[in-house]
């Protein structure tokens, strides 16, 4: 790259570039760890789906015990994100998604449960566009500020935020009254408080570099 001195002469600075070799070694890691990475992703959703019929009374709402574990989906998406790259993301939540359907599918036909459309449309839009939104915010962050926690934090939670608003809105055959709400509130106060300790985590895992 060449560089004016004072004298208005150029001088070429070398910059040291990567060998074909480390190239194509560096690739296939990032293959492998996408792989890895997208197959925990959809264990995760699966486990969260064969969850969600477990119930907790919290102040006097049902909620599921799926709410505890759905931040580390998001979590781990935006791991994969700094770590290997915008695309290794993309494809984790597209997999995960798909997957998602088919799993809902294999459940409803297993335990012989009524067909309901607003139920499909429901998880799989809250799921997919929550993640999207949370991995377009997280990366326009790591490429223009120093990603401070709470930014962090606050991303999380509003990815939750939608995939919550999204999901219970089908699931409630959209309808907004009181019951609705109040269990919204109770599952996003308790899946703040669970985004506080995987921001923290999230901030001190040290950028990737994407190729």
């Amino acid at each position: 790259m060449p560089k004016a001195n004072r004298k208005g002469k150029t001088k070429e600075i070398n910059v040291p570039k990567l060998s074909k070799k480390k190239m194509d070694e560096m690739e296939s890691d990032i293959k492998t760890l996408t792989i890895s990475y997208t197959f925990l992703l959809s264990s995760l959703i699966i486990f969260l789906l064969s969850l969600e019929s477990f119930k907790l009374n919290l102040f006097n709402n049902s909620v599921s015990i799926a709410i505890f574990i759905m931040p580390l989906a998001y979590f781990l998406v935006d791991m994969i994100l700094k770590e290997i790259g915008l695309k290794p993301a993309k494809i984790a939540i597209v997999v995960s998604t798909i997957i998602l359907f088919i799993a809902i599918l294999v459940t409803d036909n297993v335990f012989n449960i009524e067909f309901n459309i607003l139920k499909y449309i429901g998880t799989i839009l809250a799921y997919s566009i929550s993640q999207f939104l949370n991995i377009s915010i997280y990366y326009y962050m790591l490429g223009n500020y120093k990603t401070p926690l709470f930014f962090v934090f606050l991303n999380l939670v509003f990815a939750l935020l939608v995939n919550n608003m999204f999901y219970m809105f089908f699931n409630s055959n959209m309808i907004f009254n009181n019951t609705f709400w109040a269990g919204y509130i109770v599952v996003i106060c308790i899946q703040t408080l669970i985004c506080m300790i995987l921001a923290i985590i999230l901030n001190l895992i040290e950028q990737g570099i994407e190729v």
